[in-house]
């Protein structure tokens, strides 16, 4: 017998219980990344701009300025690389809970059901994240 086809009986309220233990991680790891991209964006509130004006603009000479190309604001790169980060988390963790949340319901309105599970369905509602 190969591992990889073995199956494993569960009933549904066991595979309901454990999607919505997925459920709460996930729901705990959005709220922790939305603090985290509070604070990012704080930070970036506070400190994180950056203009970049040409050198010219530092002389008096008017023949020198360069008005037209004027300044750039730009947020520093390791705050955006944060930000990038926390938005990617965001989208991430969403996708589960909600995956999961689907799961959780469907499984609980049916709980006296039985599934059989292989290894990547036991590692999707069982397995560590």
């Amino acid at each position: 017998m190969i591992r990889k086809e073995w199956k494993f009986e569960y009933t549904a309220s066991k595979l309901a219980e454990a999607a919505q233990a997925k459920v709460n991680w996930h729901t705990e790891r959005l709220e922790w990344w939305r603090n985290k991209k509070n604070e990012v964006f704080s930070t970036i509130r506070k400190e994180g701009i950056e203009v970049d004006e040409k050198i010219s603009l530092a002389f008096q000479n008017p023949k020198s300025r360069d008005y037209d190309r004027g300044a750039q604001v730009m947020v520093r790169n390791d705050l955006q690389k944060d930000l990038d980060e926390c938005m990617e988390k965001l989208s991430a963790h969403s996708q589960r809970l909600n995956e999961y949340g689907g799961w959780q319901q469907v499984l609980a309105a049916n709980p006296e059901s039985r599934q059989a599970l292989d290894i990547d369905d036991w590692l999707f509602f069982f397995g560590k994240e």
